[in-house]
């Protein structure tokens, strides 16, 4: 029980107390005060002893009713008694209060209160005949169980541009429901409008649902290669969730191509907006790494030949390169060697590229699909500790160093790549010597960083940092390539 409802029943049981207490004393202050020829204090004070002692134990009946009756019906039904009905059954304990005073205090004939009230009611109702409709059509509601406290909810609304309304339900009271939208408008409903409204439930049966990304392509794009991208796109957007797997499909033909159809799974429909804008970036960002454009209505007359071939290009091999830290410092004919002699690989959903120990001499381009790197712990099982998404890199320090795979890395998805080895590198640098300077100080940048990967070079330099860090793979880069220190 909370502190705050603690001190309060506390409260009502201490006045309930004082009021049987003064109700125990009554008639021996009432007969000395009436001896003393004190009639009027008397009575004044027989009728605030009984005024009090009304209001305390009424008090006190809702304190008790609230703790105790609402909190068993919680713990039956699994969830909070409506608010609504709450305030009902308090109204009513009230309203009893004060038909027992008017009746033993003030002596008033209780069925012509009763009688009264009901002329009085009828007359009421007549005059606010919509407000008795929304009351009741709150309580239907919350029997119902249609929407409840922080539930999400779409709202067919003509007089909203998109013919409805989305909102997160604030409070349901005696005439009304309240929802805040996302633009942070609080939209107040009338509840009879509510029960004949129509509206999704975007919290029931689950919190958890689903929304979906349309985009448009060409059709010579072949399937499997839009399925490759637009599934590695959404397996690395955070917010979205890992289970169920997101869906790609082809939704329909229009003049702009194949509309294609990514459905995923959002925890919760108040990160619906970050986990769109999350989803879209990185489908952009995943499509520009391979090279393919968003598209849009035209007309054209043209061959079209496979689309198969699109990545063994030069001009999509360099995109790659440019955006790549490591070759920024090679000149535009070192680039396009680079370009012309990478060797272009495919890999099926969940098998290895690199296993953690193993020798190599060669780095890793992700040019469609995702790759998981994966670290064996001392228990010597694996564990995830990050995506390789199109346009980054793995496989660093082998190719620069000759040391053995720090890391073992997995095709999450379809994956292509492109293998970069010691081979097509030596010529460049032996032509070159002074790159290997500038690469080794981002190479320690990017071990620093990365600290989370057990990197041989750490080891080596005990943790020495950056500096110490990039001088350590300066030698091992020359003597890997055969060159004078």
């Amino acid at each position: 029980m909370p502190m705050r409802k603690t001190h309060r029943v506390m409260l009502q049981l201490t006045l309930a107390a004082l009021a049987l207490f003064l109700l125990n004393f009554k008639p021996g202050l009432v007969n000395s005060l009436t001896a003393a020829d004190w009639p009027r204090l008397a009575g004044t004070l027989e009728a605030v002893v009984d005024i009090f002692a009304w209001f305390s134990l009424g008090w006190l009946a809702i304190g008790l009713v609230q703790i105790f009756f609402w909190r068993l019906a919680e713990k039956v039904s699994g969830h909070p008694a409506p608010k609504l009905l709450q305030d009902i059954v308090t109204s009513l304990i009230i309203f009893s209060m004060l038909v027992g005073i008017f009746g033993f205090v003030f002596n008033a004939p209780i069925s012509g209160l009763v009688a009264g009230s009901s002329v009085v009611a009828a007359v009421v109702g007549l005059a606010i005949t919509r407000m008795i409709s929304d009351v009741f059509s709150g309580m239907a509601l919350n029997l119902e169980k249609s929407f409840s406290l922080g539930d999400w909810l779409e709202i067919e609304m003509k007089t909203r541009p998109a013919g409805a309304m989305t909102g997160r339900v604030i409070e349901i009271n005696w005439r009304a429901t309240r929802l805040l939208t996302q633009a942070n408008e609080v939209i107040v409903i009338p509840n009879s409008e509510m029960a004949r409204s129509k509206f999704v439930n975007y919290s029931l049966p689950e919190h958890h649902y689903r929304t979906e990304v349309q985009v448009p392509l060409s059709h010579a794009i072949p399937r499997e290669r839009v399925k490759r991208i637009l599934l590695a796109a959404l397996k690395s957007t955070p917010g979205l969730m890992a289970s169920p797997e997101p869906i790609v499909a082809a939704g329909k033909f229009d003049p702009r191509g194949v509309l294609w159809t990514v459905r995923f799974w959002v925890s919760d429909f108040a990160l619906n907006r970050q986990a769109l804008e999350a989803a879209h970036e990185h489908i952009l960002h995943h499509l520009q790494v391979a090279g393919i454009n968003i598209s849009y209505n035209r007309v054209e007359q043209r061959f079209i030949k496979s689309d198969a071939s699109e990545l063994n290009k030069k001009p999509v091999k360099e995109a790659l390169l440019t955006r790549l830290d490591l070759f920024e410092f090679l000149a535009p004919g070192d680039l396009d060697t680079l370009a012309g002699h990478m060797q272009e690989l495919w890999f099926a959903p969940r098998t290895a590229i690199v296993r953690q120990g193993d020798d190599g001499a060669s780095l890793f381009i992700v040019a469609e699909g995702l790759v998981s790197i994966l670290v064996r712990g001392d228990n010597g099982h694996e564990h995830w500790v990050a995506h390789i998404e199109p346009g980054r890199y793995f496989g660093e320090m082998s190719l620069l160093t000759g040391q053995p795979r720090a890391a073992s890395a997995q095709a999450e998805t379809e994956v292509v790549c492109y293998e970069i080895t010691k081979d097509i590198l030596a010529p460049i640098f032996q032509r070159q010597p002074d790159l290997l300077e500038r690469i080794s100080r981002i190479m320690a940048n990017r071990q620093v960083q990365l600290n989370r990967i057990q990197e041989e070079a750490d080891v080596a330099t005990g943790q020495a940092g950056t500096e110490g860090t990039g001088h350590w793979l300066l030698q091992q880069m020359h003597r890997f390539f055969g060159i004078k220190f």
